[in-house]
């Protein structure tokens, strides 16, 4: 016993299949949470360089950045670590002990999730400038919020699809992200909310656009995971 790597506690063998399949449950839910918490941050910072150094003016506030940080990304992120495990996880290869959480194949998949939010941000940002610098914040908020929901269910899977994954199979998730919508909704058309954050007012037209344009992050990664995965 005092010699040995594994100790079974009961006379199963399959003890040890079930245990290799959590322990990969466990890692690849940390390692997608790390990433989806990688690129949402690193994609306000963006947002936040590029308008500065562009000569804009800030297009978050910093009660803004906040909210995104304590309430967007955090109830995905919870959501996001108690993903079950998918069919495929027991016929994976082995991992090396020694292999970084972030690897080299996952880079071009961050890297597109976060310039997609920075361009759609910015894009957002500029354009409601002319309407006023706190409608332009509130849109450019909308878009940051609304991409990192989306991107979540992206980082359910790094190579699988949805429709393979199964959309309700993290009900957790889902859950969490129907709270932070209902939150977003809360703080932007609530009066005593609207002068807390220092947001203008969008018309619902206008917040159904948004939400249209910022859905297209989701599909661009669905489209990202099928060719790289031809590719491969």
């Amino acid at each position: 016993r005092e010699s040995s790597e594994i100790i079974l506690a009961d006379d199963n063998f399959s003890t040890i299949i079930n245990a290799i399949e959590e322990g990969r449950v466990v890692f690849n839910n940390t390692r997608q949470t790390s990433f989806f918490l990688i690129t949402t941050n690193f994609a306000e910072g963006m947002v936040m360089i590029t308008s500065l150094v562009a000569g804009f003016p800030l297009p978050l506030l910093p009660t803004q950045i906040l909210w995104l940080n304590l309430v967007t990304d955090t109830g995905p992120a919870l959501g996001l670590a108690s993903e079950p495990g998918h069919i495929s996880v027991s016929e994976e290869k082995p991992k090396d002990p020694k292999e970084n959480v972030l690897t080299k194949a996952v880079i071009p998949f961050l890297i597109l999730i976060s310039f997609i939010m920075v361009i759609l941000t910015i894009l957002t940002f500029i354009y409601y400038i002319p309407h006023g610098i706190d409608k332009a914040r509130s849109g450019a908020f909308v878009v940051m919020a609304l991409t990192q929901l989306f991107s979540s269910i992206n980082f359910r899977s790094l190579n699988k699809s949805l429709n393979k994954i199964g959309f309700m199979s993290n009900k957790n998730l889902l859950w969490m992200l129907l709270v932070s919508f209902g939150l977003i909704i809360l703080i932007l058309y609530v009066p005593f909310f609207q002068n807390i954050f220092g947001f203008g007012h969008l018309g619902i037209v206008e917040f159904i656009i948004l939400f249209i344009m910022s859905s297209s992050i989701f599909w661009l990664g669905e489209g990202y995971k099928k060719i790289s995965t031809r590719i491969q």
